[in-house]
């Protein structure tokens, strides 16, 4: 599934055009104010954006910006990128480069307009085509001008307006959003984190809506930061009714937008005698609903794979269940669609499920009906629980969504209309890694070591790609980073999947590390905790915390070391346990001394949620505070 109007960088925001005709204003970098060049390596000088509804099935985007560049890490700002299709037409493209005083240097030439299609090894089919612009110059500063207008038929689509975007190395001087509508069509729009509500005006019997902004700063980067989308000024606008490709469409609540799915989806779902049949027979033996929606998911996953195909109603509609079966590929919503298909042969019914993908990607605007997807998975309704299936993978264990999916909302596209639902989160205890480490150190600072550790949800989707790919050198050097073992020389590697509801990684081997302590006259000093280290302590920066904190994943780990000791003659420090308790999490670490061993265990819980800036100051202290027992050390007298 793909959004058509995406955000690529600070130029794909909207297709918009003004006429470059004769020079009106002098793009001076003299014009800049001091504070929009501090730490940026572009400004967006202006950046006007005017979307023209002509009735529900037609509209004209508009776009004039003006970049200046200031340095060549600058450079990527100037790239400008239209993306079209079969429901869109790009014209009237032009450009202007200017030199450091605003004076006109030369148009754009029609060599340096390059139409480029959108296939790839993933992306095989696909109607979207990019018209990619770029001024070969690099005197700097300079300046960059474009206009261009795109005549359009994607109506499920209207403006998303960030000014700025997520950048933390962009100032903007102004920009805007200018929306058109005839008198008998309703704009709806959600203004969001604090932008200027918006000035309403009459051009005959349309109505003109329009949000500007000056003057924005950049954004130093803080970590942990919410997506700008979430923090940053700006606004959502999509239509109540439209008409694309002959269909029609109301995107007034949720359960119009799920019935605009039915409506795209149906009579889609015709399979050919063979399949029919060959479901049938696969889960003729299974007695329980769960263990057919199995046997289902498994022929899809050995019958199937993925491919991108940006085709249809600008890239909403999903490929016939009958295509799927014959080609054995699909998009995520053919996928999904020839999954259902599949499922009503043997009487379960499931439901086509939109949802907003991506490891650390923001969730939707649940109070805001629109077209906010870019994914589509199954759900399978269950008398106790419910089954969720992504359709996309070769590999995933029946029923996980992993974190690409979890903890969001999604539209499901039932008999009735759409209904919001949200997956289910994965907790601690699913995303959880459990360490145990038997050790023998030598006196002379050398130790041989066995680790057995398993990765469990969120870190099984980081392991699981080393079974795949059976790359031996790419394994090791991925164990010797996870578990901070430097240089050393490892054996008897083992990696085995376990794939259960919350699927596992299991990893053992052997490792010999030559010097992983050097013996200091007659005294070692040994860090127990060496392998467990936590090194993400965030940076506080040099300014007051602005944004909020938003931590993405419950997670946890479980450890324990043994480690037998060389011969000594006394312990002379010991590191001390340690356990606290914050918002964010728990923290644990204890030492016991038996004879020549020494006993760690190590418990380190982290909650997910979002957090005001004056917390900040807490999560680097709750961090601090892990590194430090972390790295706490024992002094043998030898």
């Amino acid at each position: 599934m793909m959004l058509t109007t995406r955000l690529l960088k600070v130029f794909l925001l909207l297709c918009f055009v003004y006429p470059i005709t004769a020079q009106t204003v002098v793009w001076n970098v003299q014009g800049i104010p001091e504070k929009l060049k501090e730490k940026a390596h572009a400004v967006i000088r202006t950046d006007e954006n005017v979307l023209l509804v002509k009735n529900e099935g037609f509209l004209t985007r508009k776009k004039h910006t003006v970049i200046t560049i200031l340095d060549e890490e600058g450079l990527k700002y100037g790239h400008l990128y239209i993306d079209y299709n079969k429901l869109s037409k790009v014209t009237d493209l032009e450009g202007v480069l200017y030199d450091a005083a605003g004076n006109k240097l030369r148009k754009l030439k029609k060599e340096e307009i390059n139409d480029i299609g959108n296939v790839s090894e993933t992306n095989l089919f696909d109607d979207y085509r990019y018209k990619s612009v770029q001024f070969n110059y690099a005197n700097f500063p300079f300046t960059v001008e474009y206009s261009y207008e795109v005549s359009d038929k994607r109506m499920a689509f209207y403006e998303s307006w960030f000014p700025g975007d997520d950048t933390d190395d962009v100032s903007v001087q102004a920009s805007s959003l200018q929306i058109e509508m005839p008198a008998n069509m309703q704009l709806r729009y959600k203004e969001i984190n604090g932008v200027a509500s918006v000035e309403k005006s009459q051009n005959g019997a349309n109505t003109v809506y329009k949000w500007k902004v000056s003057n924005l700063p950049i954004k130093a980067h803080e970590p942990y930061a919410p997506a700008w989308s979430e923090r940053g000024p700006g606004v959502w606008t999509a239509p109540a009714t439209f008409e694309m490709d002959g269909y029609k469409g109301d995107f007034s609540t949720w359960q119009k937008v799920g019935e605009f799915d039915n409506l795209l989806n149906k009579g889609r779902e015709t399979l050919p005698p063979r399949v029919v049949n060959e479901i049938q027979t696969l889960v003729k033996g299974e007695t329980t609903q769960e263990a057919k929606v199995k046997k289902v998911y498994e022929y899809l996953q050995q019958h199937t794979r993925y491919i991108s195909i940006q085709l249809g109603i600008g890239g909403l509609q999903p490929f016939e269940a009958s295509l799927v079966a014959e080609k054995g590929y699909g998009d995520c919503k053919a996928l999904s669609f020839f999954t259902k298909a599949m499922l009503k042969t043997i009487g379960i019914e499931s439901h086509y499920a939109s949802i907003k993908a991506g490891g650390a990607t923001a969730d939707i605007l649940t109070d805001f009906p629109a077209q906010q997807f870019n994914h589509v998975i199954l759900c399978v309704p269950m008398p106790k629980d419910t089954i969720w299936l992504e359709c996309t993978s070769q590999t995933n264990p029946f029923g996980y969504l992993s974190n690409f999916t979890a903890n969001r909302h999604t539209l499901l596209a039932t008999p009735s209309g759409g209904v919001l639902v949200k997956t289910p989160a994965l907790s601690a205890k699913d995303n959880q890694v459990s360490r145990k480490v038997k050790m023998e150190l030598g006196a002379d600072g050398s130790a041989k070591v066995k680790i057995d550790a398993s990765f469990k949800g969120i870190f099984y989707d980081d392991m699981i790609g080393l079974i795949h790919e059976n790359n031996q050198e790419k394994t090791t050097t991925s164990l010797l980073k996870n578990f901070y073992l430097g240089n050393a020389q490892l054996s008897k590697i083992a990696l085995q999947e376990n794939r259960d509801k919350i699927p596992s990684v299991q990893v053992a081997f052997d490792a010999d590390l030559k010097k992983l302590t050097s013996p200091s006259g007659s005294r070692l000093f040994v860090t127990p905790d060496i392998f467990f280290k936590e090194d993400g302590v965030p940076s506080s920066g040099s300014e007051p915390r602005t944004m909020d904190v938003e931590l993405f994943n419950n997670i946890s780990y479980n450890d324990e070391i043994e480690i037998q000791l060389p011969t000594y003659q006394a312990v002379e420090a010991l590191p001390t346990d340690v356990s606290f308790t914050s918002k964010f999490g728990t923290f644990q670490v204890k030492y016991q001394l038996q004879g020549n061993k020494l006993l760690l265990t190590r418990k380190f819980t982290r909650n997910n949620g979002k957090y005001k800036a004056n917390d900040f100051a807490e999560l680097i202290d709750f961090y601090k505070k892990i590194s430090k027992a972390d790295r706490a050390q024992m002094v043998l007298k030898l």
